[in-house]
């Protein structure tokens, strides 16, 4: 009777203790910050600075994900998407890994790859973030993001068996012209 208990015992241990086992991999994706209007130069038109509303959604961004385990950035080499997430990588003293932004599927192998069971954010372009989610197997509710679509914050979550769950949020000031299917948007962190 005892060696039944005991097996039993066993057996609810190992059970309940098997979710341990089990990682989700977390990535934020985030359209960099609004950008100053091009008014100078060739050069400042392909490479702007963020506008004052940018640098505030940086610090907004940093403010919304500072409670989270991000353990690494990735950032396109412009200097947009580098100032956007300057902020949170100064909070976490991490440095932005630059990536093509046109390697979507180089990159989404990479982040499944190295960072697996992790929590990490990569900050890109309007044009760059849908093919980036579905390189991520993840369903998306729309083709394209608007030159409008500044406040989308995109959480894409990966599932030991690969499958990818995606919602999204707003942060910061109201600046989008999309709207959020209610089946994809998340109201809480």
């Amino acid at each position: 009777m005892y060696k039944k208990i005991w097996l039993l015992a066993l057996a609810l241990v190992c059970l309940s203790n098997f979710g341990a086992f089990a990682q989700q991999t977390t990535i934020w994706l985030v359209r960099h910050a609004e950008k100053q209007a091009a008014i100078a130069s060739m050069m400042s038109a392909s490479d702007p600075d963020l506008s004052e509303l940018g640098i505030k959604r940086a610090a907004d961004l940093a403010g919304v994900l500072k409670g989270n385990k991000i353990s690494a950035i990735y950032s396109t080499n412009y200097k947009r998407t580098l100032a956007t997430v300057a902020p949170l990588a100064a909070g976490l003293k991490l440095t932005p890994a630059t990536y093509d932004p046109r390697e979507a599927n180089t990159l989404a192998t990479k982040l499944a790859q190295e960072n697996k069971g992790k929590e990490m954010l990569v900050v890109g372009h309007s044009n760059t973030l849908i093919p980036l989610a579905k390189a991520l197997q993840a369903t998306v509710p729309f083709e394209t993001l608007t030159d409008d679509d500044y406040d989308m914050l995109f959480r894409i979550v990966i599932a030991d068996n690969g499958k990818a769950k995606l919602t999204i949020s707003h942060y910061g000031d109201k600046h989008h012209t999309t709207e959020i299917p209610a089946a994809f948007l998340q109201t809480t962190k």
